[in-house]
């Protein structure tokens, strides 16, 4: 829970707002979570005839590009693609209308969708569980309610983000004595994952466990300014505070210089 209502600096405004977000998100943490979506697709089976998908809390679309372009789609292929975010959405929905892609975009709540009880053969929950309601029980039930029996849900949550200690470490650097929030809930070691799964109504004998990593490659010459992107995107995970606006490029500057020594991160070349 943020620690105030202070609007974001007008340097995050400018790359989180309107059509930009969707464009920050692909360039910073699209990176990472493309790879998961990719390896995902690649646990299942091969998509049949009369495949029903339902790409949950879809982004700007990761899953369903990654569908997509998959070899070997069925023809009469569907996917629904929800989520709360409009940028995203009206990103995805461009890309829908250049394409013709078989996509259905709407704007949808993981916790209350609208689709009627058994509707899809196969639901993708991406990055996206913990972000719902009751410690991601809100969200998991849902799944199951809308999958067909004997369908396939693949969700999944981070064990490990290599951002997370250098953005608390700016946070205390710039914000001295301001709270930096702690999880309710550790879904770190899976338990918890599986939890919420099985109380949704999954059985554990039908469950896969899979570990999977993901990285971000990009030139050390543009390393600051994907700092500063996620920056905008993660810098107010604790609230945004007054003076946030003057202490920017400090914050950036230091998130840079922490990333290149956090464990998890290689520097090579430039």
């Amino acid at each position: 829970m943020n620690i105030s209502t202070v609007s974001p600096p007008s340097q995050a405004l400018a790359l989180v707002s309107g059509a930009q977000k969707a464009s920050t998100y692909e360039t910073t943490g699209g990176l990472v979570t493309a790879q998961f979506a990719s390896h995902n697709l690649s646990l299942i089976p091969p998509i049949q005839e009369g495949a029903i998908i339902h790409d949950n809390a879809c982004g700007s679309g990761t899953v369903s590009r990654a569908l997509i372009y998959s070899p070997n789609l069925p023809s009469d292929l569907k996917i629904h693609a929800t989520d709360i975010d409009s940028p995203f959405l009206s990103a995805l929905q461009h890309e829908v209308d250049q394409h013709h892609w078989p996509i259905s975009v709407t704007n949808q709540k993981s916790e209350s969708l609208d689709f009627a009880d058994n509707t899809f053969t196969h639901s993708v929950t991406n990055i996206a569980i913990f972000f719902t309601s009751s410690s991601g029980l809100d969200g998991a039930r849902e799944i199951y309610r809308t999958l067909q029996p004997g369908g396939i849900a693949v969700v999944n949550c981070w064990a490990h983000v290599t951002w997370l200690l250098p953005v608390r470490a700016v946070h205390e650097h710039i914000r001295p004595g301001k709270p930096f929030p702690t999880p309710v809930v550790a879904w770190h070691d899976g338990k918890h994952i599986q939890k919420v799964m099985r109380d949704a109504g999954f059985r554990k004998e039908d469950m896969r466990i899979e570990k999977s990593d993901a990285w971000a490659v990009m030139k050390r010459s543009l390393l600051r300014e994907w700092a500063e992107k996620s920056w905008a995107y993660l810098g107010g995970i604790a609230g945004w505070l007054e003076g946030d606006q003057e202490t920017w490029d400090e914050a950036v500057d230091k998130l840079v210089e922490l990333l290149l020594v956090q464990p998890g991160t290689v520097a090579e070349g430039d």
